[in-house]
């Protein structure tokens, strides 16, 4: 069985939940308390020296970073409906969306999240939000021209985007960014989608 080192509050954690029970993957749940500052105390600073969530235990395998989890076991179990096509390049487009989803979306989210939900208001750097909230909204404009055609931003089917985009989508209110009538359809389809709301709504 796997491990799956997380706090409940980790979006990248949620990640990996809900890749999990897409897959119905038997694991259980190592919760490391990053509100008391568990994750850098050397315990577990010895199964990820980066000190972040989520870790995926397999016996003594260990592997940190949510999108490598999700490529690891994908490749391991070879399912009958892979996330990831045999074709070299729709794979690289795959993988370019992927990166795209980190740095156009998660990352500027991030930030404004971030200072939101933990950083009194007096301590914001509202440029630096600003600027990020713009970097999302020009990100949306660009995933608009895919999904007023499409539901799904690749291959028309519920996948490993909307695994990687869902728990971040879920404070898309706290962006202060206007949004496209087809990515707003697109985003309630994936918070719907019965594994997110296992892991985001239980």
């Amino acid at each position: 069985m796997y491990g799956l080192y997380s706090h409940p509050n980790s979006t990248y954690s949620k990640r990996v939940h809900i890749y999990l029970k897409f897959r119905n993957l038997e694991y259980e749940t190592i919760h490391v308390a990053l509100d008391k500052l568990e994750n850098r105390k050397k315990p577990f600073l010895s199964i990820n020296p980066y000190g972040k969530v989520p870790v995926l235990k397999e016996g003594e395998f260990l592997l940190s970073e949510s999108s490598a989890i999700i490529r690891y076991l994908e490749e391991k179990h070879k399912f009958a409906n892979p996330l990831f096509p045999e074709d070299p390049k729709q794979r690289a487009i795959l993988n370019q969306m992927i990166n795209q989803c980190e740095t156009e979306f998660c990352f500027p989210g991030s930030v404004i999240y971030f200072a939101k939900k933990f950083v009194p208001e007096e301590n914001w750097e509202p440029k630096r939000m600003k600027d990020s909230s713009k970097r999302i909204g020009r990100h949306f404009d660009i995933i608009e021209t895919i999904l007023a055609k499409e539901n799904y931003l690749f291959g028309n089917q519920f996948g490993v985007l909307e695994i990687l985009y869902a728990p971040f989508i879920d404070h898309v209110s706290m962006m202060e960014t206007k949004l496209p009538k087809p990515v707003e359809d697109w985003i309630d389809r994936v918070l719907h989608n019965p594994s997110v709301k296992q892991v985001l709504k239980p």
